[in-house]
């Protein structure tokens, strides 16, 4: 038996014992030839810790059931279908491979998938900004495990899960030492004599976690994330590119090498909107987007003008009146 399935199996132990409805909203899970039907639509292959899990059990058919904390197990054809929502009204703001597997209302948990198939991946948490919450799924499975076993979830007198933060916190943080959010945080500020800063962000054991240049007007030019010792996100920011606003360009490693590129124009005064969008994945352009042009809003500039025709000449009309007026009381 793998730690995996293991770890699975431990957690599923809790529920039959302590909330048995819930583990009877597990499903059969599915065979490999199941899996591959029901995925063979995604532009990606999930890793063999996904297929693993997916063959253990088929998510949770109830709605209102949770695997752990207040978070539900998808069953598989509903997280390719929540994929493909997701992707379509997020496009590249989401990372290539992005697929989730646990979820609460508009928070989870997610997987990245590979162009090739994978033994893990990181698992990315919504709610921090797609940042990287576990290492692995098997991290994950034997964090949650371990915090039923200690009571770090619990379940309080009207049946609601419940969590005692701290030793939840504990737990996590030895099976992901390295995140951020556990530790406390060092800073290191150099103040650059251009205006700009270089901020260095160190977790309590000096391990660099993340670096950012700002630049004196406050935008970030540049940002890189660390984790277990390596580069997985770079971002760069200009303002000074020819014929366009500005421009960005976001690189992962989280599995495959994926670079999306995203330059904006200013269709009006203060209003920019992206025109182009490009994703690489391992060095080869795999799509490119090229918006139409938004229509003007001459909302703005006609009562501009009836500003500048009609208004303005009375207000200075009123003015002129006003300032004779207190000259002669003066006089």
């Amino acid at each position: 038996m793998s730690e995996l399935t293991d770890a699975l199996d431990r957690v599923v132990n809790w529920l039959q014992r302590h909330k048995p409805l819930y583990a009877s909203a597990l499903q059969t899970g599915l065979s490999d030839e199941e899996i591959e039907e029901k995925v063979k639509d995604l532009p990606f292959r999930l890793t063999r810790e996904v297929y693993e899990l997916y063959q253990w059990r088929n998510g949770m058919i109830d709605e209102d059931s949770s695997f752990f904390y207040n978070y539900r197990f998808l069953p598989l054809e509903e997280a390719v279908e929540v994929q493909k929502i997701v992707l379509d009204n997020y496009g590249f703001v989401l990372p290539f491979g992005w697929f989730p597997i646990f979820e609460f209302e508009n928070d989870g948990f997610a997987i990245i998938g590979a162009e090739e198939i994978t033994e893990n991946s990181p698992i990315l948490n919504y709610t921090l900004r797609d940042e990287i919450r576990y290492s692995s799924l098997t991290n994950m499975m034997q964090c949650i495990a371990e915090c039923y076993e200690t009571g770090a979830y619990y379940i309080d007198e009207s049946g609601d899960f419940k969590k005692d933060a701290i030793l939840a916190n504990s737990i996590l943080q030895k099976y992901e030492p390295e995140l951020h959010y556990i530790a406390e945080a060092r800073f290191e500020v150099i103040n650059v004599p251009d205006g700009s800063q270089v901020i260095t962000k160190y977790h309590s054991d000096d391990h660099i976690l993340e670096t950012s240049v700002i630049s004196n007007k406050g935008n970030i030019k540049e940002l890189t994330r660390y984790f277990q010792g390596r580069v997985v996100e770079h971002r760069t920011s200009s303002y000074e590119v020819a014929d366009f606003y500005s421009y960005r360009c976001d690189e992962y490693w989280l599995n495959d090498y994926v670079k999306d590129e995203r330059f904006e124009v200013e269709y009006q005064y203060k209003c920019v909107m992206s025109k182009i969008e490009r994703r690489y994945i391992n060095g080869m352009l795999k799509q490119e987007i090229i918006h139409p042009d938004k229509p003007r809003d001459r909302t703005l500039l006609i009562f501009t003008l009836i500003f500048t025709l009609l208004i303005l000449p009375i207000i200075n009309f009123f003015a002129i009146i006003f300032v004779r007026q207190t000259n002669r009381e003066r006089n």
